[in-house]
């Protein structure tokens, strides 16, 4: 079944989130719950070739159609009446809620990233984790070995071809930090199996114009939003988008 956008609307005041690489909005659906139950509208797109059983739906895309689909995310809030808006995203969702945030800084009131690689000189662990996702995915569909092997030869070549892309996207985000001036939550899992966590400090160090915000969670892994300090997570957010200045 494919998973679909979430929306709810309850108030001018809205909060978009965005999913990770090989995630769908089921990433965020929790935390975007707890913040509508908060009074803010909340808005979960889908980046292209997500949420579906075929990883090679996320291998057909590239960096800039899922820019065009987060750029695509503010007009349908600003079409809805929303004029004040904070952005965050998990993973890579994390680099293009700062990537809006630094080519559209008047549209946000603020935003963050959660376990987000904003470092480029950091080596991630994105190549192998995919690889499983896509041999979980496969062992679901109940193919044969010779179908499975297949599949998972095939998806390689695309696979590294793409990481170089979306490395082009993490190069452009963190030249781009230091001159943000916004309120920034950085939320890292001490656990994270796929990116360097103490590197949300260097982060917070890069972007000295910024009002940074740092939670680290000791108990987590890479994917914040589900894992052990979530209920603490979701508390730090919400409590942060609060104190922003929503006019």
């Amino acid at each position: 079944m494919k998973v679909e956008p979430f929306y709810s609307k309850v108030s001018h005041k809205a909060v978009l989130l965005f999913h990770a690489y090989t995630g769908s909005s089921n990433d965020v659906r929790a935390l975007a719950r707890r913040v509508e139950r908060e009074g803010f509208s909340v808005y979960c797109p889908m980046f292209t070739g997500h949420g579906t059983m075929e990883p090679m739906d996320i291998l057909d895309q590239t960096a800039d159609v899922w820019w065009e689909d987060a750029k695509r995310a503010i007009e349908f809030l600003k079409e809805e009446g929303h004029e004040k808006i904070a952005v965050f995203g998990l993973s890579m969702g994390g680099l293009f809620a700062m990537k809006l945030i630094e080519t559209y800084p008047d549209t946000f009131v603020g935003g963050g990233v959660f376990s987000s690689p904003l470092d480029p000189s950091d080596a991630t662990n994105i190549y192998p984790n995919f690889l499983k996702y896509c041999e979980y995915r496969y062992d679901k569909l109940n193919l044969s070995l010779e179908e499975k092997t297949q599949k998972m030869d095939s998806i390689k070549e695309p696979l590294d071809i793409q990481l170089k892309d979306i490395s082009l996207t993490v190069q452009s985000v963190y030249e781009g930090l230091p001159r943000i001036e916004k309120n920034i939550f950085l939320a890292q899992s001490a656990k994270d199996e796929m990116v360097r966590a103490k590197g949300v400090y260097d982060a917070a160090v890069i972007m000295e114009k910024a009002f940074v915000d740092v939670h680290w969670y000791p108990n987590s892994t890479h994917v914040i939003t589900v894992s052990h300090d979530k209920i603490q997570f979701e508390k730090d957010v919400v409590q942060f988008i609060h104190k922003l200045s929503w006019g």
